[in-house]
């Protein structure tokens, strides 16, 4: 038996007054998702534990089986680990576009090279021995500090969109006082570079992770899909493959075909393969219905849809769910349960893959945490 974990970043959200009180997985036409739905087992599952902010960092690593209270430091040292940083702490850094409000958490998508280019920049005129910044992918960067302070609180900037960012500055202690000062500073070097982005936003941050190995805790050989480095971080953090694709954006115009052939090849290969695709989250962020609905109906078919038409169905169990919802009128994640459904077991009475269809299926309500051991029996 082969096992395959399908996560749409951000799939699920809430009732629309404009789609008369539906969700868009309700209204998307998405066939494929819909069989996985009625041919298996569905539920809800809290991905989030309490206390924990709604990001995809936490929600993944606790439905692979991570209990983030004991192991989680930070989204910034597990991009680290992707790219093979090392720190006393380490923070993502966003490239975004500001005033004194936050008007795009991703910089206007900057590409790759420009990002660099900023990147290189920042570097070249960074004004503390102890920091450097590391390029990743898009408004996607990293910030490494080589010496040891107080965790500063932070805040994500996709979550305060619109919002006065003198209300979400860096807190608590000498290393907020500093990322503020950068904050403010890159306000006078990232316009050399880039018209897309004008500064720095440091989030997330902390001292390097070790996570229990994957292998170890189940028994199988794991491999990780996924077009963005947190996934890389916390595949290489658990043990697993990380597999490469090329062109994928973290976007809704991402390489699919190239994602699909990879998963199928890794399933010849592993035991277990995890894919997980950005662009629904995305669109989410933008507040895009009509771009979200579509988004999804993508997914369905150019990934769910290819998968199910060329793997060997009677050898391989698949375990559906978003991370979290990213509800399209909030334009952020919330913490709260999101639908799942499990092809390979014995099947209940649900027909279609929704956020209140699930959770009449036979698991109703789960704790995140016990997905793997359900879904790997």
């Amino acid at each position: 038996m082969k096992f395959l974990l399908l996560i749409p970043d951000g799939m699920a959200d809430r009732r629309i007054e404009k789609l008369g009180g539906k969700t868009p997985l309700e209204v998307a036409d998405k066939p494929n998702i819909d069989f996985i739905a009625k041919e298996g087992a569905c539920g809800k599952a809290e991905t989030i534990p309490e206390g924990f902010e709604a990001h995809s960092d936490i929600a993944c690593l606790t439905i692979l089986g991570v209990d983030v209270r004991k192991y989680y430091t930070g989204r910034g040292p597990i991009e680290a680990l992707a790219n093979g940083i090392k720190a006393e702490l380490v923070y993502r850094c966003n490239l975004v576009r500001a005033t004194d409000v936050m008007l795009d958490y991703s910089g206007g998508r900057i590409s790759d090279e420009e990002a660099r280019k900023v990147i290189r920049r920042l570097n070249e005129k960074k004004k503390y021995d102890f920091i450097e910044f590391h390029a990743g992918k898009s408004y996607r960067n990293l910030l490494a500090i080589r010496k040891d302070f107080e965790v500063a609180k932070t805040f994500a900037p996709h979550d305060i969109q619109g919002k006065r960012i003198s209300d979400y500055l860096p807190r608590n202690g000498k290393l907020a006082e500093i990322l503020t000062e950068l904050i403010e500073w890159s306000r006078s070097i990232v316009p050399e570079v880039t018209e897309k982005a004008n500064m720095i936003w440091p989030w997330s941050g902390g001292r390097m992770p070790s996570f229990p190995n994957f292998r170890k805790s189940y028994g199988l050989r794991g491999a990780m899909i996924s077009e963005v480095d947190l996934l890389k971080g916390i595949a290489k953090g658990l043990g697993m493959e990380f597999l490469e694709v090329e062109g994928v954006t973290g976007y809704v115009d991402t390489n699919y075909k190239g994602i699909v052939r990879r998963t199928l090849k890794a399933l010849e290969e592993f035991d277990f393969v995890a894919v997980h695709t950005e662009g629904i989250d995305e669109v989410s962020h933008e507040g895009d219905l009509e771009k979200k609905i579509e988004a999804i109906e993508i997914y369905d078919e150019e990934i769910v849809g290819r998968i199910l038409d060329r793997a060997d169905l009677s050898e391989l169990r698949i375990l559906l769910l978003p991370d979290h919802p990213t509800p399209v009128e909030l334009r952020t994640h919330v913490a709260e349960s999101v639908p799942f459904a499990i092809y390979g077991l014995e099947k209940d009475d649900v027909k279609i893959f929704s956020e209140f269809s699930c959770a009449k299926g036979k698991f109703r309500f789960l704790d995140g945490l016990r997905l793997m051991q359900i879904f790997l029996r």
